[in-house]
């Protein structure tokens, strides 16, 4: 009877590590996806800004992302959503 009872008692340490090693497993996948999803939406809205900025106009809306373009003598920004993604200033 004892020999049973650690036989259980190893089983369930055996099962409690194991869940602990997935849960932790699972937690960074997560956090991968949420980075991969943040770095994809990144180079979307540098795409949309891209053919704004070749196409030379002051807005541009695509795939939900929509990018304004300022264009002064001396300086060419590039905003999305109001925050700054590109500003050049020529000499």
């Amino acid at each position: 009877m004892k020999v049973k009872g650690y036989i259980l008692l190893e089983s369930l340490v055996a099962l409690g590590i194991f869940s602990i090693v997935v849960t932790l497993f699972l937690g960074q996948i997560n956090q991968a996806r949420r980075e991969e999803r943040r770095i994809l939406r990144e180079e979307e809205v540098l795409r949309v800004a891209q053919m704004a900025l070749q196409t030379r106009q002051s807005s541009l809306s695509l795939n939900g992302v929509t990018v304004e373009v300022q264009r002064t003598e001396r300086a060419v920004q590039v905003f999305e959503n109001g925050r700054e993604l590109v500003h050049v200033v020529k000499n």
